[in-house]
């Protein structure tokens, strides 16, 4: 027995001798290989390594001769919508198409690959299709907050990841095939976006019907609650359908990426199908075309007649008034199939007022008239009744749109005043209530 442990502990030791050794050989072919990676990765100095990168990624970034489609998102934390844009890189210069503006505008300006704390993409001069997102409006100093500078944080062949450098946002940058044709792209952008005119649809996986969300073409966001979990996020358009942000999970299974039926008003991603809901009072621009009757609180009458305006979405409208048409401007929400007249300014076609007319939206029952610019009203179907019904458009925050004052400005571009010190109206629309279609 002790000839015998005294043979295992021989045996045990020469074991532990060799396995030592084998791993005194591993770990000096480790440390060669991370000093030769430490060589190759870590000899030049810092500045010089963003010099290398920012040289690398303008080659990357002018190498693919089909462009690269960024999905791009805006507002803090993703509280806007997604939009695509199609950019190609050439000799400093960047060509950009995208669903922004004008989808079928095409811009070239500079860019550059420059140093930051990292390599940045910086579009350091404006363009008319990128740098709207990252504009100011007025009353709104950081419009939906866009980015044009984007540091860039990582890339293969044919994706870069970028993060926004002051909302943060990461978005990515796709290679786009060689004989990618844009405007066929934004053309199937165009019609994806024109058949998803309506907000409301209905999530159903397989043969149940699990919500009823939204898809907001106006604001470029989904939202629905599935269980207990509710999604709202913003999405991009691409010539198929829709990608959003982050995808849907449902039980083990992820929906992202959506493919849009135009014959079905329905998107779909494996089982997940978004059908379309159409609601009853929903009607087309078409529709709004034609003779309308007033209903006012005033016995006479007042017709408004309607015809497609020169923009998207819009109406021209003339109000005949004793026998006088003054001329309004309406627009059209293709996502609830309404229409909305805002306060605006009025041409006197009787030149009797110097500075014209200004319609604006008052609430005779709280006898307060709101001023220019401010508050609007709505006209939505109502099929039971044959008409359209007039309603506040809720922008005045405790207070409600019920009228409309056609007040006249004089040569002082102020409102006239009669000899009481009251407004001088060239019109008034007081308690409208609906408008009925006369032909």
């Amino acid at each position: 027995m002790k000839i015998k442990n005294i043979k295992e502990e021989v045996n045990d030791k020469q074991m532990k001798k060799a396995y030592f050794l084998f791993m005194a050989v591993v770990l000096t072919l480790l440390m060669q290989a991370c000093l030769h990676d430490n060589k190759t990765a870590f000899d030049l100095p810092a500045a010089q390594r963003i010099d290398q990168s920012v040289a690398e990624y303008t080659v990357l970034l002018e190498s693919s001769e089909g462009g690269w489609m960024l999905q791009y998102y805006a507002g803090k934390n993703y509280s806007y919508g997604g939009y695509t844009l199609l950019l190609k890189f050439k000799d400093g210069h960047v060509t950009a198409m995208g669903d922004v503006l004008d989808p079928e505008a095409v811009a070239t300006s500079d860019y550059e690959v420059v140093k930051d704390q990292g390599p940045m993409l910086s579009f350091n001069v404006y363009n008319k299709v990128i740098h709207p997102l990252a504009e100011a409006w007025l009353g709104n100093p950081e419009g939906i907050q866009g980015d044009y500078e984007f540091s860039i944080l990582r890339a293969t062949t044919d994706s870069i990841v970028l993060r926004g450098r002051k909302w943060k946002n990461e978005m990515v940058l796709t290679r786009l095939p060689k004989d990618a044709n844009w405007e066929e792209m934004m053309l199937g952008i165009i019609t994806v976006k024109d058949g998803m005119s309506v907000s409301t649809y209905n999530f159903i996986q397989g043969n149940d019907t699990l919500a009823q969300g939204s898809i907001d073409p106006t604001t470029r966001r989904l939202s629905v609650t599935l269980g207990k979990t509710t999604w709202d996020m913003p999405y991009c358009t691409h010539a198929t359908g829709i990608v959003l942000r982050q995808p849907i999970v449902i039980g083990n299974k992820q929906y992202q990426n959506f493919t849009w039926n135009e014959t079905d008003k329905v998107l779909t991603d494996n089982d997940l199908k978004l059908a379309q809901f159409v609601p009853k009072n929903h009607k087309t621009l078409d529709f709004w075309v034609g003779e309308w009757q007033l209903k006012t609180s005033l016995r006479k009458r007042i017709t408004l007649t309607l015809e497609l305006g020169t923009t998207a979405n819009t109406l021209k409208g003339h109000l005949l008034y004793d026998k006088v048409s003054y001329e309004l401007q309406l627009t059209y929400d293709p996502a609830t199939g309404r229409i909305e007249l805002p306060g605006q300014p009025v041409i006197d076609p009787t030149y009797k007022y110097p500075a014209g007319i200004v319609l604006i939206p008052a609430s005779l029952k709280e006898k307060k008239i709101f001023g220019e610019g401010k508050g609007s009203m709505y006209f939505t179907w109502n099929g039971d009744m044959e008409r359209a019904d007039a309603e506040d458009s809720g922008q005045i925050t405790g207070h409600t749109v019920d009228s409309f004052f056609g007040v006249a400005y004089g040569e002082d571009l102020s409102p006239i005043l009669d000899p009481k010190g009251d407004y001088v109206y060239a019109f008034t629309l007081p308690n409208i209530e609906y408008m009925r279609k006369i032909k």
